[in-house]
């Protein structure tokens, strides 16, 4: 099936993509380079940049076709939005709780049984922890082969050879990790309502940006 091939093609292509930091690694050593020299400086590949069909085939694939099965060297999670999800839990329910025991008051000139008081409640539970879990899920892992982004909608894992670095704009209310032809992805996980402590995580992102992101030609 046309997914299945498209799917081994962009593993085969990420593999390929964090492959090459190894080898250029190898070659520059078998090279005899001096202790401190350019060489031991630089173990990193300069950036080949993707042909159109390769970006093509990237966008285009199911976005759960590639992953990695590395351990993960760094993971985040917003407290602001965790916050934000208690936060719109409580009130969902307190406004389905309040319908209910008021549904029933004064003359509607229709009848209002428990089970429709109960109705209100389930309703309400219902959208509560569809929002709940929602607001929860954001979240931003990454290793050597790449970057997964866990938005409020959708998961998917970005290789190295495609990004191009983190940015947190003036103003901007979450970072970014920056893609090809000028595209980006919020990183929902980033909040910079969480203050002092996404400057931490931001610099702890960098340092995987550093040992791992190809260097540009």
């Amino acid at each position: 099936m046309w997914w299945l091939g498209a799917g081994r093609a962009l593993r085969s292509f990420a593999g390929r993509a964090v492959g090459l930091g190894a080898v250029t690694k190898a070659q520059n050593q078998g090279e005899g380079a001096a202790p401190g020299g350019a060489a031991d400086r630089v173990d990193r590949p300069a950036r080949r940049r993707l042909s159109e069909d390769e970006e093509n085939l990237y966008t285009a694939l199911d976005p759960a076709a590639a992953t990695s099965d590395k351990p993960w060297e760094f993971e985040c999670r917003s407290p602001f939005m965790r916050r934000l999800a208690v936060a719109a839990v409580v009130v969902v329910m307190a406004i389905h709780i309040f319908m209910a025991a008021v549904v029933g008051v004064g003359d509607t000139g229709a009848a209002v049984t428990t089970v429709d008081k109960l109705a209100f409640v389930g309703i309400g539970t219902i959208i509560a922890v569809a929002l709940g879990v929602m607001l929860w899920r954001p979240r931003v892992r990454a290793n050597a082969d790449g970057v997964e982004v866990r938005n409020v909608i959708g998961t998917r894992f970005y290789p190295w050879a495609v990004i191009y670095g983190l940015s947190f704009p003036r103003g901007a209310r979450t970072a970014r990790l920056e893609l090809p032809e000028f595209e980006f992805v919020p990183m929902l996980a980033m909040q910079a309502a969480d203050k002092s402590q996404i400057l931490g995580t931001v610099d702890r992102f960098r340092e995987l940006e550093a040992k791992y992101l190809p260097e540009d030609d």
